[in-house]
């Protein structure tokens, strides 16, 4: 090895090693991130299959695209998917066809706004059209539907992240 690629070596080591010293630093310094996963199942991730597989159907009613509402501990979930027609509008890449889109999970016990830690990453977002709810929507992918009326959540919504968002063809207010 020449004296000019060791040196070109040594420079991209030290280059990762920065690097990786500034990411780690700022997923320490960074607080509590909400996921926007449910039970394993993550938008533009999981397939049918997935689900089929966490909520204990037929692995044949995979190819179904499962959608519910299906009765599970804690509540009611119900799934959408990255239909080809919406893979289209969305001018998503192929690959997302038939990935979940976003996961709807009503829970059974009450719970209000004040029992939810919202970190500085929600967001309180008000469509304009709807008066009946308002939501607290993270970058991450996680929402909550709230009853204006009780603050009561509704729902908690687990859609694609902002970033993956920013990547579709997307315009949406709040939640999908």
């Amino acid at each position: 090895m020449s004296a000019k690629q060791k040196m070109l070596l040594s420079r991209s080591v030290a280059a990762v090693g920065l690097l990786m010293l500034l990411v780690s630093s700022q997923m320490a310094s960074s607080g509590p991130v909400a996921r926007n996963s449910w039970r394993g199942i993550t938008p533009l991730r999981s397939s049918a299959e997935d689900v089929a597989r966490t909520i204990g159907a037929e692995p044949d009613s995979a190819d179904a695209m499962l959608s519910g509402p299906y009765k599970v501990e804690g509540g009611e979930v119900t799934f959408s998917y990255l239909t080809p027609s919406l893979a289209k509008i969305y001018r998503a890449p192929r690959s997302m066809v038939g990935k979940v889109f976003t996961i709807y999970f009503r829970p059974t016990s009450q719970m209000s706004r004040g029992d939810l830690t919202l970190t500085a990453g929600f967001k309180r977002c008000v469509e304009e059209r709807e008066r009946t709810f308002y939501y607290y929507v993270s970058d991450s992918g996680v929402a909550y539907r709230i009853l204006r009326d009780s603050d009561r959540v509704e729902t908690i919504i687990y859609q694609p992240s902002r970033v993956e968002v920013r990547s579709l063809a997307v315009n949406t207010e709040c939640v999908f």
